[in-house]
């Protein structure tokens, strides 16, 4: 799990550095996670208006990587944790249903 994490944490840093295209946005069709580099790019800046008009959701990655990090387990409920994710999951549907629409 360990050389996982690390793979996923250094394709990230690479995409925030050198920029990644997007095989979907090439393809014109917005995906869930549209926007997301450029709203790293933009939070580290700290212009974190940028930031979540380019993505509303940038902010659940970090916490999403946790929660798979933790083995699925933030909390130890289970019901929680569910929630937690189901609360991320919801919000990316409307953050992308937004982008569509607006």
């Amino acid at each position: 799990k360990g050389a996982v994490t690390a793979a996923i944490l250094a394709a990230g840093v690479f995409a925030l550095v050198y920029g990644i295209p997007c095989p979907f946005a090439a393809l014109g069709v917005p995906c869930f996670g549209c926007g997301i580099t450029h709203a790293f790019r933009a939070a580290l800046r700290l212009d974190f208006s940028a930031a979540f008009r380019a993505n509303g959701m940038f902010w659940a990655v970090p916490l999403l990587w946790a929660y798979w990090v933790a083995d699925f387990r933030l909390f130890r409920k289970k019901i929680f944790n569910n929630g937690f994710l189901a609360a991320i999951v919801v919000g990316y549907i409307l953050d992308y249903c937004l982008r569509v629409i607006l």
